[in-house]
């Protein structure tokens, strides 16, 4: 029988150890963190990671999970999507009975399936595209993070009061299903209230320049310039839109912001820029749970904890707070524990939804700071708008989700 190692980590230090199975100690449960360390997501998987590793040594200092101190196995997805379904394959050969992490929704479905073929609870951490938790969605998965739907209705308010109802709109999106389903969703709200796409253009993940596409947008001429990229595909859009002076003859709206995107920009370029967020450490002014996450982040790592790092958070203690209501591992038992539980941990009020398995709680719209208004190299952003969660969500009627019923 073939002896091969397996990298794990307890409480942070790397050990080897030696297995010809997925058998571990009774004493240990593994879990399977599966996050982009390279690529053009990799900020957002850096700062997930950070929030795992926190997360999961302080429950270890609290004596583990049902007495079973947590152990973990670290992939890097690379931003593929198909990285990411083999990570997870392997991590569920090596015996993790839960799977979590990724930064787009192409990794976070490919995840998604692979562990509901297996039985592994899949708590998905960054991603926004409406099918994670709508057509692509699975009884095993979960997810915190709002969806495309919610940011494209919260910010159709922003926009139409600040634009008019009839405005013109140019889109660049990331050419992959969480592209799609951020320009589709708002898209559709624009237009519904009289808006019009003038012009809409497929960008490459990944991609070195968007000269080409920016220049199409500015001889195009619209009111608003909506630029439906992430992570560093982001900030290269971004800035070069600001070299091309664009701001000069249309606003800019991002749809979705991540303070390790805002923070490499800085406020010369963010200031004025719309966007949405599922959560922001600035939030640690009014949450108890949201000031405690940014004080134990902050004391361990000198920065900012982004979004990714806060769903990650919520993925762990949620996950384990199942596990203790429920007194077992069993996948089913735990996923029954998730299904409609309300909790407070960063918030307020959120919850699981028990029949898409979306989290619920506030999306916030945000506007890039005048730089004189700027504290430091984090205070970038300004929230302009709260949005409750259900008002937001798809309803049943608009969701077309069918998850897998539970034996």
């Amino acid at each position: 029988m073939k002896i091969k190692p397996i990298y794990i980590f307890l409480a942070g230090i790397p050990m080897i150890l030696l297995a010809v199975t997925s058998v571990w100690s009774v004493e240990t449960v593994l879990f399977g963190i599966n996050v982009p360390l390279t690529g053009t997501y990799s900020r957002q998987g850096e700062d997930e990671l950070r929030a795992y590793k926190l997360a999961i040594n302080i429950l270890n200092e609290r004596g583990g999970i049902l007495g079973k101190k947590i152990v973990y196995s670290v992939r890097d997805t690379r931003t593929d999507a198909e990285i990411a379904r083999k990570n997870a394959q392997d991590l569920i050969k090596n015996g993790a009975i839960l799977i979590t992490g990724g930064s787009s929704s192409a990794e976070a479905i490919a995840q998604s399936e692979e562990c509901q073929k297996a039985g592994v609870i899949f708590m998905a951490t960054l991603t926004h595209s409406n099918e994670t938790t709508g057509k692509d969605g699975h009884r095993h998965t979960f997810r915190w993070y709002i969806d495309a739907h919610m940011s494209a209705e919260a910010l159709s308010h922003q926009l139409i009061s600040q634009f008019g109802a009839n405005a013109r709109y140019v889109f660049l999106y990331a050419d992959y299903t969480w592209g799609s389903s951020v320009f589709e969703s708002m898209r559709g709200f624009l237009e519904q209230a009289g808006g019009k796409t003038i012009l809409k253009i497929p960008t490459k993940l990944g991609a070195d320049s968007y000269i080409s596409p920016l220049l199409q947008a500015k001889i195009a001429g619209p009111d608003v310039l909506v630029l439906v990229q992430f992570g560093q595909d982001m900030i290269s859009c971004l800035q070069q839109a600001t070299t091309l002076e664009l701001r000069k003859k249309m606003a800019i709206v991002v749809p979705l912001m991540d303070i390790h995107m805002a923070e490499p920009i800085g406020p010369e370029v963010m200031q004025g820029v719309i966007t949405t967020m599922s959560w922001y450490h600035g939030l640690a002014e009014m949450y108890e749970g949201s000031k405690k996450f940014v004080d134990l982040f902050e004391k361990e790592y000198r920065q900012k904890p982004g979004t990714g790092a806060a769903a990650a958070w919520v993925d762990m203690f949620q996950y384990a707070d199942a596990v203790e209501r429920a007194k077992s591992f069993d996948h089913f038992e735990v996923i029954k524990a998730l299904e409609g539980h309300h909790f407070q941990l960063l918030l307020d009020d959120e919850y699981w939804r028990d029949w898409d398995h979306q989290g619920i709680h506030a999306t916030y719209v945000a506007v890039g700071k005048n730089p004189a208004e700027v504290t430091d190299k984090w205070d970038l952003l300004k929230i302009i708008g709260v949005y409750q969660g259900e008002d937001l969500a798809q309803t049943h009627a608009e969701n077309p989700v069918q998850l897998e019923p539970i034996p």
